[in-house]
């Protein structure tokens, strides 16, 4: 039996796979994350994005956040935090305080409530983590807040930087609104001719 041994790039030289291979990592990582994450608040009775909203506040600069900003830290639309805050208010766990330099505007002001009950959620997944990375070694977990910090980062680059358009994909590979787009297009070209 022969075995090979792969040759290891020097220490901080990537290899060309290694975007590929953080991708693939990382796309594993959302949908475990994801499954998990629907099945814990399923478990805790917590909400997805009533307890986005309340996270987003949590890590606001001065403990307060207008509600387009709270949607975008979400990831959802600002319609679905327009019906979510009344509920959170209702509930004692945000504030909604009027912006004294703008009167159209306001501002949302987690409660010390609402910093009670995102505390009680976050000690349950800790906990439950904290058991789960029991085999994982104890230096590779204190390295892993800053290597997910830096790769959030280098993600938040990427994304200004603007994704490549794809011209020669699939139909069904496309966005809905790029083949409805090109679908126009091409129908117009048709009619001109």
């Amino acid at each position: 039996m022969v075995t090979t041994l792969a040759t290891k790039p020097a220490a901080g030289t990537p290899t060309p796979d290694a975007p590929l291979e953080v991708i693939a990592a990382l796309t594993s990582l959302i949908r475990a994350s994801r499954a998990i994450g629907r099945q814990r608040h399923d478990q805790l009775g917590a909400s997805g994005t009533p307890l986005a909203v309340l996270k987003a506040l949590s890590r606001a600069d001065d403990g307060q956040a207008r509600p387009g900003d709270l949607a975008v830290a979400a990831g959802v639309a600002p319609s679905v935090v327009s019906r979510v805050l009344p509920k959170l208010e209702e509930d004692g766990l945000v504030v909604r305080r009027r912006d004294e330099a703008d009167a159209r505007s306001c501002h949302i002001i987690l409660t010390p409530e609402g910093h009670e009950q995102l505390a009680a959620i976050q000690r349950e997944y800790a906990e439950v983590l904290r058991t789960a990375l029991v085999d994982v070694p104890p230096e590779e977990i204190r390295r892993m807040p800053q290597t997910l910090g830096l790769l959030e980062r280098a993600l938040l680059r990427a994304a200004d930087q603007g994704a490549p358009r794809h011209t020669g994909l699939a139909p069904s590979l496309r966005p809905a609104q790029a083949t409805t787009d090109s679908h126009a297009i091409h129908e117009n070209s048709q009619e001109s001719h």
